[in-house]
């Protein structure tokens, strides 16, 4: 169908902008006339020119302004139909007398959801909505969880060995997975808004948590006692250093003043339970609009995440190493399960290999 083959060109254009564009979601737009693509644009970065604005303006600048009535749109997402940091994208379309537009989903924003297409057809323009409607739902799955539920999308990374370990039981962790694996993972982070780790993965393996030049660097989320690296000073610690901003979620201690007259790039929340919920720390990275995290953490960490059914997604690097021994960390602890009928389920969604390492990519079913 010449539907599919514009939308995919949108979700195609759409994804040139991955990582810039959060919290907005991903769109690109073509301007079709007589089966020929006479403009195209995507949303490249938060505060910019939306997709449709992209897709007129590069119409007019290959010279077919005259051809823009009598083309068809083709946009991935609902158009706007109110003032954001720009004006409505409705209005535009309306402006240059464009007669029939096909996408791929309705906006779940409530401000849009349905209001974009019914305003379009109330003016005499012809709508189909559906066209690829599953991938775009999964191309934009940040932006649709942060929108509807005021929480960010949250995938957990791990490097296992076969028999799931993280560590050997003297704690030696460098390195499990391949270099290639390890390059993948430095412009994954690139795609996210923010990278969490828990204190005990600070101490024990000092991450920059950064993107190692692969794209732009995602807000560093660090949880647990931050007094744990006082001991060491807190400058050996790569987290403070000055190519990302660092957010820590702490219990009260008094350390925190004497970290944030340091590093003027650290934002510490400090709470006065020893344990944090992370509902509530995801709801305030919401809040500072984090539409996603990529959580690095440990055992532990990844276990509550499970507990309190937050995690949506996960990417396993599994290498073909073996371990042994009970007291090495495995990437799942925590108090587990009592009974397999309360085992946590996943669905494999893709596997790939990565050098000698089999990716496993899939969804936590049974979560909230």
């Amino acid at each position: 169908m010449d539907e599919e083959k514009y939308i995919k060109r949108c979700l195609d254009l759409a994804k040139k902008a991955l990582g810039y564009t959060s919290p907005n979601p991903l769109v690109g737009a073509v301007l079709v006339y007589k089966d020929k693509i006479i403009g195209e644009g995507y949303h490249t970065t938060f505060g910019g020119p939306h997709a449709e604005v992209e897709a007129i303006n590069d119409a007019i600048r290959n010279g077919n302004e005259n051809l823009i009535k009598k083309s068809t749109l083709y946009v991935n997402l609902e158009p706007c139909c109110h003032w954001g940091k720009t004006p409505p994208c409705v209005d535009k379309i309306l402006q240059f007398g464009i007669k029939k537009v096909v996408c791929s989903m309705f906006d779940p924003n409530p401000k849009v959801k349905g209001k974009g297409i019914k305003k379009l057809r109330l003016n005499g323009v012809e709508c189909e909505v559906g066209i690829l409607e599953k991938e775009a739902k999964e191309l934009n799955k940040f932006y649709i969880k942060w929108i509807t539920k005021k929480l960010p999308y949250i995938t957990i990374k791990s490097a296992i060995t076969l028999d799931g370990k993280i560590a050997t039981k003297t704690g030696d962790s460098k390195w499990i997975s391949s270099e290639l694996s390890r390059k993948y993972v430095h412009q994954l982070r690139s795609i996210y808004d923010a990278v969490l780790v828990g204190v005990n993965t600070v101490l024990k393996d000092n991450p920059e948590l950064t993107t190692h030049d692969f794209g732009r660097n995602p807000l560093r989320v660090v949880i647990g006692d931050i007094s744990k690296l006082a001991k060491n000073g807190f400058e050996k610690y790569k987290i403070f250093s000055d190519n990302s901003k660092t957010v820590i979620f702490t219990k009260k201690n008094r350390f925190t003043n004497l970290i944030n007259k340091k590093f003027s790039n650290v934002e510490i929340f400090e709470f006065r339970k020893k344990f944090i919920s992370f509902k509530k720390i995801f709801s305030i990275l919401a809040n500072l609009n984090i539409s996603s995290v990529l959580v690095e953490g440990g055992g532990e960490t990844i276990w509550y995440l499970l507990k309190e059914k937050l995690i949506d997604d996960f990417i396993l690097f599994v290498s073909p190493k073996i371990f042994g021994g009970k007291d090495a960390k495995t990437f799942v602890e925590g108090e587990g399960v009592k009974f397999v009928k309360d085992a946590f389920k996943v669905k494999i969604e893709n596997v790939e290999f990565i050098s000698e390492d089999l990716v496993l990519k899939g969804k936590i079913l049974n979560k909230s």
